[in-house]
């Protein structure tokens, strides 16, 4: 494979890596791999014996790109589709938080869920995830894909980083996954390759610049900032770090001891594709200096709704973990342990998702949501449709399903013991509840 790359580009790399550049230069040529990572809950053996990513315990590499649009177990969200390298995330989660306390985390620039969803895969179940997204598309894209994660203690926001300062010394995770110059996915992308420019590369410095002073207010003293590009230029990753650490009360964390072949550098540690089965990326964390002092106090505009409590006995494993919360005709299903800090982040930012979505309520019925029947709480006892793999595809085209002999009522259409949606069986018919903005629209894989 050849590609066409910046001559401004390939001058810098020269400098950059000195002997190893022609080896960089050769790696470019290369098929990308392909990997993905398991979810850690919604067991499957579908990869049991690809090879493992070495720094992600449930990273697997595959030998080749299949349709991943036409495996059910990638729409029932039994893993997700990431580049190697930026899995590193989860050595340096162990590094920074070794006990895996309870926490609270803020992913900045989460979309489309990659990190998030590793970072749900990572932090214990009393911590809590806000993940953010400022692009209404990219937003909605993001809470599919934690939608399909399924965990509950995650909060998704739509805010500004500017907005972040009204939660004062808040979060004791903040992860920035800043929006960059994209060299390190130039081998994958060549979308990247053509955006590319030296004026680009200075305008990426300047929002990257911003993005920390905006948000670093938020961070707890004692807290970790996690910073991290995808790509090579020390002014977007080794730079921000120095000026962060000259500008706050920050100190630098040490990561050189991960190896797995990334580079360590003055700040962090960088992935090149001829060290790395990956591609290129840059990751960081500093410590801001002190102990924390703040307590966070919030108005009560959490109210229950008592009466719809059945609802989660219903449908919900450990009922007793959940308030229930009525948005409209919305129902959700809050975790008791994120309630005080909903309450606070409700008054601060604009939420676009919270919980479990249960379902619509319809005078004394209850619709139930597509979000329930890919959470990890939903009752193992509920009514089930096992589809064979065609059926599962055209479920998951939203086509019709062939009549059972099953008794009315709700189910979920699993492929294996993996839910990916509702039906609604009826006397003459079953009724396809997959939502029609996520069905597969190819004819087949091909």
């Amino acid at each position: 494979m050849t590609i066409n790359l910046p001559q401004a580009f390939l001058d810098r790399m020269q400098l950059q890596l000195g002997s190893d550049y022609n080896s960089f230069l050769e790696s470019l040529k290369a098929i990308h791999p392909t990997s993905i990572r398991i979810h850690p809950e919604k067991k499957t053996d579908q990869f049991k014996f690809e090879e493992q990513v070495p720094w992600c315990k449930d990273g697997r590499y595959l030998p080749q790109r299949p349709s991943f649009t036409f495996d059910p177990l990638f729409h029932a969200g039994c893993y997700y589709v990431q580049e190697a390298s930026s899995m590193f995330l989860e050595e340096v989660y162990k590094k920074i938080n070794p006990t895996n306390k309870t926490i609270k985390v803020l992913d900045l620039c989460a979309a489309p869920g990659g990190k998030s969803t590793h970072l749900l895969s990572l932090i214990n179940k009393e911590s809590l995830l806000i993940s953010n997204e400022v692009i209404p598309g990219r937003n909605t894209i993001l809470q599919q894909n934690l939608v399909k994660w399924g965990y509950p203690n995650v909060i998704v926001t739509q805010n500004q980083p500017a907005d972040f300062s009204r939660l004062s010394e808040f979060f004791d995770i903040i992860l920035i996954d800043a929006p960059c110059s994209g060299e390190g996915l130039f081998r994958k992308d060549k979308l990247a390759i053509n955006e590319w420019s030296p004026d680009n590369v200075e305008r990426c410095i300047h929002r990257q610049e911003s993005i920390i002073n905006d948000v670093i207010s938020s961070l707890k003293p004692g807290g970790h900032l996690i910073y991290s590009t995808c790509t090579f230029e020390p002014g977007e990753n080794d730079l921000q770090m120095e000026n962060a650490i000259a500008k706050y009360d920050l100190e630098l964390v040490n990561l050189s001891e991960i190896g797995f072949g990334s580079t360590p550098t003055s700040y962090g540690l960088q992935c090149y594709p001829h060290k790395v089965k990956g591609e290129g990326f840059y990751i960081s964390s500093l410590k801001k200096k002190g102990e924390e002092e703040k307590n966070h106090s919030s108005k009560n505009s959490f109210k229950p709704s008592t009466l719809y409590k059945s609802y989660i006995e219903d449908y919900l494993e450990s009922a007793d973990y959940f308030e229930p919360l009525l948005v409209k005709d919305n129902l959700y299903a809050i975790p008791k342990p994120a309630i005080k800090d909903y309450n606070l982040i409700a008054t601060s930012l604009y939420i676009r998702q919270a919980g479990i979505c249960l379902g619509t309520i319809k005078g004394k019925d209850l619709i139930p949501a597509h979000d329930l029947a890919l959470s990890l709480y939903l009752r193992n006892d509920l009514f089930s449709l096992t589809l064979s793999e065609d059926d599962a595809i055209r479920f998951l085209k939203c086509d019709s399903i062939p009549t059972s002999s099953f008794e009315p009522g709700w189910y979920t259409a699993n492929f294996e013991s993996s839910p990916m949606g509702w039906v609604k069986v009826l006397s003459s018919r079953v009724n396809n509840y997959f939502p029609r903005n996520l069905r597969i629209l190819k004819d087949s894989a091909n």
